[in-house]
């Protein structure tokens, strides 16, 4: 079949995709606008990012919001029933102006979806900003693990085991360090070298933990996030119309096939040259289809 054909027979039939498409049309429209609604909040989050973090990497503020460790605080802290995995396909993300970021949330509830849209923007923030800026889960440097307390605590120790010592021996050996008997004055010297030792070691790791830190805070100012804007729901009636528009296009998808399913079932023969191949022998005339517009000359007799 040629082009102009086929445009003949979507024509003759063009009033099933049509009546198809109003039918879906207003079949979506009457069982979505019956439908309980679904409402949309979205939250507006600040996130400014100035560089590399300690790792030499840094972690986006999308990828951020939309992982795991957010979803798994926000699911804590509102007793969701939703697992993070689940909460974590719901989070939309999007970028506007420079270092603003939409973070929306589509729910049945209006206050779930706000509740929702405003924790998740606030835990994004707040995580975004330590794992950028090496801060651990509870907002304390990453420097406080559980190796570097427990080095803290040891060389105290040191400092405190030498001092006693020094302390013991001079109360036992008033003016130890003035006194005749060489072994009480060489005793006394050997405590005080080591509460030196110590005390040094122990000064030493203190200042290197606080340059530490200096360093940990000062990355943490390249990386800020606050919730610039707070969520607020409003029905989502976009959602709405593209499942109308889906069902409309849907139906014309339909429709224009069943037009050509039609066609290829139809056995009538419509067309002069299809009647001159069925029967071999050239068409002499074509009598048109009566209707009242062929027929009105006819009424007032001869023309």
């Amino acid at each position: 079949m040629e082009l102009r054909e086929y445009w003949r027979v979507f024509k003759r039939r063009a009033w099933i995709p049509i009546l198809l498409v109003i039918v879906t049309a207003a079949t979506a429209g009457i069982l979505t606008y019956l439908a309980k609604p679904e409402y949309t909040a979205t939250a507006q989050v600040s996130a400014k990012s100035q560089g590399p973090n300690t790792n030499g990497q840094t972690a986006s503020f999308p990828e951020v919001a939309s992982g795991n460790n957010v979803a798994q605080a926000v699911v804590q802290k509102l007793n969701l029933s939703q697992t993070p995995d689940e909460l974590s396909n719901r989070v939309k993300v999007s970028s506007g102006k420079s270092d603003v970021y939409s973070i929306t949330i589509t729910d049945p509830s209006a206050d779930q979806a706000v509740r929702i849209a405003n924790a998740v923007a606030a835990a994004a923030a707040l995580q975004y900003q330590r794992i950028n800026s090496g801060l651990d889960a509870n907002g304390a440097t990453s420097v406080f693990d559980d190796q570097v307390q427990s080095a803290i605590k040891g060389y105290r120790q040191q400092f405190l085991d030498a001092q006693t010592a020094l302390l013991t021996f001079r109360r036992a050996h008033p003016g130890a360090a003035q006194s005749k008997d060489l072994s009480i004055a060489a005793q006394d010297a050997l405590l005080q070298s080591d509460a030196d030792v110590a005390g040094d070691a122990y000064r030493s790791f203190m200042a290197a933990t606080t340059a530490d830190i200096e360093r940990q805070i000062g990355q943490a100012n390249l990386y800020q996030a606050v919730v610039s804007e707070q969520a607020i729901a409003r029905p989502d009636t976009t959602s709405r119309f593209f499942k109308i528009g889906y069902a409309a296009a849907l139906a014309l998808i339909l429709g224009i096939g069943l037009i050509f399913v039609l066609e290829y079932l139809d056995n009538a023969v419509r067309l002069p040259e299809a009647a001159e191949e069925l029967v071999g022998a050239a068409v002499v005339g074509i009598i048109p289809r009566a209707n009242v517009h062929t027929l009105r000359p006819a009424k007032g007799g001869s023309a």
